[in-house]
């Protein structure tokens, strides 16, 4: 589990520079940790790894852990937490093979990562992924909430 959590913080710092050019900033309090999202088993898995870091008083990984759950919650979550959509920026999607955990990476368009799919399906054999669309959001922070950039 720990080369899982390794594997994904490599991937999110890899995206965040070019995702940082496209996406506005959102305001969070990052003072606490974050929430997993009921009946979500993304937020579930890293809450879990989360908890586990802390057990083994594991801050680095505690903290790797918030930090993908916070991301994650943003890019998946934005309308439960009443953040609206950025108009300017493009919508992306990605897939992930379940088996092996190997990634499209973001792509413009939906046929992109279908044909990603089908080329590791033809090379690895694997059936079972999972497909994301990606809608970027704007978040203002009201005048002096006090709350830090995230």
């Amino acid at each position: 589990m720990n080369e899982r959590l390794s594997a994904e913080v490599r991937e999110a710092n890899s995206r965040s520079v070019a995702a940082l050019s496209r996406a506005r900033v959102m305001y969070d309090d990052i003072s606490r940790p974050p929430s997993p999202v009921r009946d979500c088993a993304a937020c579930a898995d890293l809450a879990i790894l989360r908890d586990e870091a802390r057990a083994r008083h594991d801050g680095s990984a505690e903290t790797d852990a918030n930090v993908l759950l916070r991301r994650h919650q943003r890019r998946y979550h934005a309308a439960l937490l009443g953040i609206p959509d950025d108009a300017e920026a493009e919508t992306e999607y990605e897939t992930s093979c379940t088996d092996c955990l190997a990634g499209s990476g973001p792509r413009q368009h939906p046929a992109d990562v279908e044909e990603w799919q089908r080329r590791h399906a033809r090379d690895t054999g694997h059936a079972r992924y999972r497909r994301a669309r990606v809608e970027y959001m704007v978040a203002n922070r009201p005048e002096g909430d006090g709350r830090r950039l995230a």
